[in-house]
C-alpha cells in the first residue's frame, strides 16, 4: 500500500495545486528574495463559491502580469484547493500564498485583505470575513 493511499484511507487532508504562482516557475520569480510569505485561507462551502474564488485569483494574476512594476513588490504564489471530506456540495478550503518582496510595502499592504474593496470582492464571491484566514511569515536574517 503506497502511503498517499494510507492517508487518502484515514482521511487525511489533501491539498491539489490549481493555479501555479512565483513559488513553483523559477523564471517568475527570477533573482527576487522574499522577505515575508502570507497565507490566505479561504473557506467555501460549495463547489460553486470555491470556482468562483479560484477564477478570481486567476483573473487577479493576469492584471498583476500587466503591472509588472508591481511585481518586484510582491507576487502570487501557488493556489491549492484542500477539499473537505464529507462535504457533499463540493467545497472545501482554498489556499493562496503571497510572496512579499519589499518590507515597506509588505508592512503597508500587509493587511489589505481586510480593507473596502478586498471585502466588496469576499461579498461578490460569497465568502464572508469569518471564512477567511491570513497568517503572515517574516524572514529572519542570520
Amino acid at each position: 500500500m503506497t502511503i498517499v493511499k494510507e492517508f487518502l484511507e484515514q482521511g487525511a487532508p489533501t491539498r491539489v495545486r490549481v493555479l501555479n504562482g512565483e513559488d513553483t516557475d523559477a523564471s517568475r520569480r527570477g533573482d527576487k528574495k522574499p522577505i515575508a510569505r502570507s497565507e490566505c485561507m479561504y473557506y467555501c462551502p460549495d463547489e460553486a463559491t470555491v470556482r468562483r474564488c479560484i477564477d478570481a485569483l486567476e483573473e487577479s494574476d493576469r492584471r498583476l502580469r500587466e503591472r509588472p512594476e508591481e511585481l518586484m513588490l510582491w507576487d502570487w504564489q501557488a493556489t491549492y484547493l484542500q477539499a473537505e471530506q464529507g462535504n457533499p456540495n463540493g467545497g472545501g478550503t482554498v489556499i493562496l500564498g503571497v510572496a512579499w518582496y519589499d518590507q515597506a510595502f509588505f508592512d503597508d499592504r500587509r493587511n489589505a485583505w481586510f480593507g473596502a474593496m478586498h471585502q466588496r470582492i469576499y461579498q461578490q464571491l460569497g465568502i464572508p470575513l469569518e471564512n477567511i484566514t491570513v497568517e503572515h511569515w517574516a524572514r529572519i536574517s542570520a
